[in-house]
Parts: structure tokens; C-alpha cells; sequence
């Protein structure tokens, strides 16, 4: 077995864990109905990993950019000059592009 892989998904996958599991009771994941559920966040930090894991290094960067500007406060986001909702738009689009052109190639 190859140990790239586990050396790359692996610090991805904490990264995605922390930066979802940040102010747990309004996140990304709260505000779609699931609050306090560990294992929501953790199932949706391996999808996360898994599907952005592969891609080129700037667009894991600005996933987790996103990830982590998606769920911090309402007063961190609106510094920049745009509702959480957008960055996790922007984050969702990205994460679920590969999915979009494998349905359609």
C-alpha cells in the first residue's frame, strides 16, 4: 500500500473535522438542522476529504478557506462583506463539482 494517500487525506481530514466542529451550535451543519451531531460532522468532513482530496492544491486551499469562513461567527464574515451562506455556497460548488462533470462527461 502506498503511503501518499494516507499522508495527504489524513491532516485534510482533521482539518475538515476542526474547522466543522468550530462554534458547533451555529455552523454550517446547525444551520441545515443537524446540531451537536459528532458523527454528522465527521461523515460530512470524509466526504468533504474524499472528494476534494485529488484536486489541484489551491482548490483544496480554498475549500478549506471557505470551510473555515462558513462556520465561524456572523460578525467574523460580515467584516469581509458577505453572509457565511455564501462562502458555503462557494465551498458546496467546489466540493461537488467533480460529481456534476462525472454525471454529465
Amino acid at each position: 500500500m502506498d503511503a501518499l494517500p494516507l499522508i495527504r487525506y489524513t491532516p485534510l481530514f482533521f482539518i475538515f473535522a476542526v474547522t466543522l466542529a468550530l462554534n458547533l451550535d451555529d455552523n454550517v451543519i446547525a444551520r441545515l438542522g443537524f446540531t451537536g451531531n459528532y458523527g454528522f460532522i465527521l461523515a460530512v468532513a470524509l466526504i468533504c476529504t474524499l472528494f476534494v482530496a485529488d484536486r489541484h492544491a489551491v482548490i483544496v486551499a480554498v475549500v478549506v478557506m471557505l470551510c473555515l469562513n462558513a462556520n465561524m461567527p456572523v460578525d467574523f464574515s460580515l467584516n469581509f462583506g458577505y453572509d457565511r451562506d455564501y462562502y458555503a455556497g462557494l465551498m458546496a460548488a467546489l466540493v461537488l463539482q467533480p460529481i456534476l462533470v462525472w454525471m454529465f462527461d
